[in-house]
């Protein structure tokens, strides 16, 4: 069997670990249809401001997790939200500030684990309501004040939602949530102590390098041809760049295919063009699957995830052939921009034997 073949097939399994619980699948299906389905119930035929507080939704933690815990979850989204819509509406401005800020968050994420996972979903959220506040003058404060309190409210709705199910499910099945830790945890001084010496080597820069640089060469495409829809090149760099660095991990090649693959469907899905009541019903459906889609195959869990980011961002109008084509061929750039900057970061690093 060729390594081809062998990655590929990795890429497609399914596994079977991971315990989802139903209610789970029940707070994000809910959390993200009833919004929608609000704004279907007002009759207006404008399902924008439902599917904003959709949006909010995805930055809803783990399900049984703690409010502290779900605080730490909302906070980085909420403020990318907050400073996305702050930057929107100034072109090559708001473009060089997307990059300044992930490049920030970026070397802000090496300081502990938890911060890597809350920078990386800061960074997810910047590009996506980045995407969404792209008006072609400055973005109104009022618009821009809208937008955030649905994303917030859309947020804070989802969680409420899975604190209270998952306390619901603690007292029946009498699970403590916070289970003690199998081995010390270092201190804040030891964890600044170790990023700051992270910082003083190429390999403490290398997340940072091959952002950065693959989200300024995507902006620069996106300016450099207005006409078409290259934003979402930095959307899918901003998806598929990891911190480790691999050539083409399996990882990446699941991002990639379940990016192309939700770009697709979308066309499948929003072509025929769907009524507001069945358009609450497919987000409602896919936002519960994406759930279980993320311990079963992360390739999948891609393709829902993307083609969920596309009803937002489109407010499930049917988009065109030419948005799709687009939408296709960037997913392809920024793929190509990921797996080219880990091939040249990865040679110094080779060659210090990091990698």
């Amino acid at each position: 069997m060729s390594r081809f073949r062998k990655h590929l097939l990795e890429a497609c399994r399914w596994s079977a670990g991971g315990e989802v619980e139903a209610a789970e699948i029940a707070a994000a299906a809910l959390g993200m249809a009833t919004p929608v389905l609000l704004a279907a119930v007002r009759g207006s035929g404008d399902l924008a401001p439902g599917l904003a507080a959709a949006m909010g939704s995805l930055a809803a933690g783990r399900f049984r997790a703690r409010l502290g815990r779900e605080a730490e979850a909302l906070a980085p989204a909420v403020l990318a939200a907050l400073l996305a819509v702050i930057c929107a509406g100034h072109g090559w401005l708001t473009q060089a500030a997307l990059v300044l800020l992930a490049g920030i968050a970026a070397t802000v994420g090496g300081f502990s684990r938890a911060m890597a996972v809350a920078t990386t979903r800061f960074v997810l959220f910047l590009m996506i309501v980045g995407t969404v506040a792209t008006p072609t003058q400055a973005f109104a404060a009022k618009e821009a004040a809208g937008l955030l309190i649905l994303i917030t409210g859309g947020a804070l709705w989802t969680s409420a939602l899975g604190l209270a199910l998952g306390a619901v499910v603690r007292r029946k099945r009498h699970i403590d949530a916070c289970r003690p830790q199998s081995r010390p945890v270092p201190t804040a001084r030891q964890k600044y102590a170790r990023w700051r010496r992270s910082l003083t080597s190429f390999a403490g820069w290398s997340y940072v390098v091959r952002l950065v640089s693959c989200t300024a060469v995507a902006m620069a495409i996106d300016a450099g041809w207005p006409g078409h829809h290259f934003h979402w090149i930095a959307l899918t760099v901003a998806i598929l760049t990891q911190r480790q660095v691999e050539p083409v991990p399996v990882r990446t090649t699941q991002r990639a295919l379940g990016t192309a693959i939700g770009v697709a469907m979308a066309a499948f899905i929003l072509r025929p063009g769907l009524t507001s009541w069945a358009l609450a019903a497919v987000v409602g459906v896919l936002a519960g699957a994406r759930r279980l889609l993320r311990v079963r195959n992360y390739l999948a869990y891609s393709a829902v995830m993307t083609l969920l980011i596309i009803l937002i961002i489109d407010a499930g109008r049917a988009p065109d052939g030419g948005l799709l084509r687009d939408r296709l061929l960037a997913t392809l750039i920024g793929a190509a921009l990921v797996v080219g900057a880990n091939l040249l970061v990865g040679r110094p690093l080779a060659s210090q034997g990091m990698y």
